[in-house]
């Protein structure tokens, strides 16, 4: 006759605790992972920085008329002078219309 061995078998409480540490790591780390993608979404303005620079670029050779205007899928590109004691002073801006997050750059043009 074979010889069985007992196994010793976990309590109904003890596999109602692993179920919920597993479970609650999980969401922990979901959440987390959701967070970073959303952020990674969020942060990508290197478009509207190009922009910005291409702007400065063309205002800085002569070749932007003021003030100016434009508008790229949903941001708002907008150039203005302000002359102050003889420095001319352009300031750069693009802003969402979502979210009114504002990029900026202020160029000092001293005549």
């Amino acid at each position: 006759m074979a010889v069985l061995k007992r196994i010793k078998a976990s309590t109904l409480m003890e596999t109602l605790v692993a179920t919920v540490l597993i479970v609650v790591i999980f969401m922990i780390s979901s959440m987390l992972m959701n967070n970073l993608f959303s952020n990674s979404l969020k942060g990508r303005d290197d478009q509207t920085e190009e922009q910005l620079n291409q702007l400065v670029y063309a205002y800085g050779h002569g070749s932007l008329g003021l003030p100016y205007y434009e508008e790229m899928g949903d941001w708002v590109f907008s150039v203005t002078t302000q002359n102050q004691n003889g420095t001319e002073t352009a300031r750069f801006e693009a802003t969402h219309r979502v979210s009114k997050k504002t990029i900026g750059k202020s160029v000092v043009h001293a005549d």
